[in-house]
């Protein structure tokens, strides 16, 4: 323990002000996952927001400095987790009991750079089946920029634990 505190103190003495608001946000929701909050370390990292309806899901999260590449863009990976995190939730949200979705294949054609403070993934059911679904994610900004698209195929597992 003492040398996890002592790595922290060596962080917070080398930290900008940008530093210091991450690593706070990056806390905060560090607690609210242990607090149960959020169900998984991802999830609480990225600070994802998640609604689910019938016929779609949509996930978001902030674009700050934490998400970006070297460019100083968000790096296409992390819209990557979003898009397959938006069309997992509707999957999964469309599972018998005792099921799970799980990604088999996904597709993306990212073709624009998201620029506002808040980036959003839209799902939608394209196929489903006994034992495979097709889902498509977007990703638009509020003015109507679209980001990027995929495809996810994923495929019904029973579910563990």
């Amino acid at each position: 323990m003492e040398n996890l505190t002592n790595q922290f103190q060596r962080i917070l003495d080398s930290s900008t002000p940008d530093d210091l608001n991450i690593l706070a946000d990056f806390l905060e929701n560090f607690e609210k996952k242990q607090q149960g909050e959020f169900n998984t370390y991802l999830s609480a990292s990225l600070n994802m927001k998640r609604e689910t309806s019938v016929e779609k899901s949509i996930v978001s999260i902030p674009n700050t400095a934490f998400i970006h590449n070297n460019i100083a863009i968000p790096h296409g990976g992390i819209l990557a987790v979003l898009l397959d995190t938006a069309m997992g939730t509707l999957a999964n949200s469309k599972c018998a009991d005792g099921m799970a979705a799980v990604t088999t294949n996904l597709t993306i054609h990212y073709l624009a750079v998201a620029t506002e403070n808040e980036i959003k993934a839209e799902a939608k059911m394209i196929r489903q089946g006994r034992h495979t679904m097709v889902v498509e994610g977007n990703i638009f900004e509020s003015g109507g920029k679209h980001i990027a698209t995929a495809t996810g195929s994923f495929f019904l597992v029973p579910a563990e634990g």
